[in-house]
């Protein structure tokens, strides 16, 4: 499993949108499948299974040019393409937002039970009535909890052994998918699992989209703070 931080510097244009989720997520799978014939097959191997998760772009305190923004996968191939599409000097264009890339940097995000925070929101949906579920929903932890596990099924074809005891909301963030409004949740929250099933959402995300810039989760001593 590896993290994969890219370190941005803005060319042209102002900060991106605040609701930049979707541009990110379309702007880097272009930027992989022009790097690689192979890679629309690499990146939809399965319907029910994403091949990454992305974070949000960050700023840099302190530096009104510079920012950073996380992708995380446990798929070699993946990591491999993401070496060859993200050398420094690419641009990379989110909106009106003109970025350089500037350099990358890989670790493997030290997993275990505690105190996981987001670093993109977490898109949930009613199966039912297809609305968004955010932390003021009745029962959001045990959907949380389901919606975790669920990715563990779909990756590692069995049940998974995640538990979330506490969910502390940070913000709701309203968010543009293809000219549709979702609501998705920030926050932290307690996890407990085996070692193997809480790697897999950290480097798979929670819930929808995650290859859209929702459901990143990285340990919270593991946060990066600029």
């Amino acid at each position: 499993m590896v993290h994969v931080t890219v370190a941005l510097r803005r060319t042209e244009g102002r900060d991106p949108p605040y609701d930049h989720n979707f541009l990110l997520g379309s702007a880097f799978y272009a930027l992989l499948r022009n790097h690689s014939a192979e890679a629309s097959s690499i990146l939809h191997d399965s319907p029910s299974r994403s091949a990454y998760v992305l974070s949000e772009i960050h700023r840099v305190t302190g530096k009104t040019k510079e920012a950073w923004f996380r992708l995380g996968t446990s798929s070699e191939a993946v990591t491999k393409l993401a070496g060859k599409a993200l050398s420094p000097g690419t641009d990379l264009t989110i909106g009106a937002t003109r970025f350089q890339i500037t350099g990358f940097s890989m670790e493997e995000p030290l997993v275990r039970p505690g105190e996981y925070v987001t670093l993109s929101p977490i898109l949930l949906r009613d199966k039912k009535t297809d609305r968004c579920i955010v932390h003021d929903s009745p029962g959001y932890v045990e959907t949380l909890q389901m919606a975790a596990n669920l990715q563990v099924k779909n990756h590692l074809k069995r049940e998974g052994t995640i538990q979330i005891h506490h969910f502390e909301p940070q913000a709701v963030r309203k968010r543009t998918i293809e000219k549709r409004t979702v609501l998705a949740q920030k926050g932290r929250f307690l996890a407990e699992g085996s070692e193997e099933d809480l790697s897999l959402i950290v480097n798979h995300g929670i819930g929808s989209s995650p290859a859209l810039g929702f459901g990143m989760i990285v340990p919270s001593e593991g946060r990066r703070s600029d």
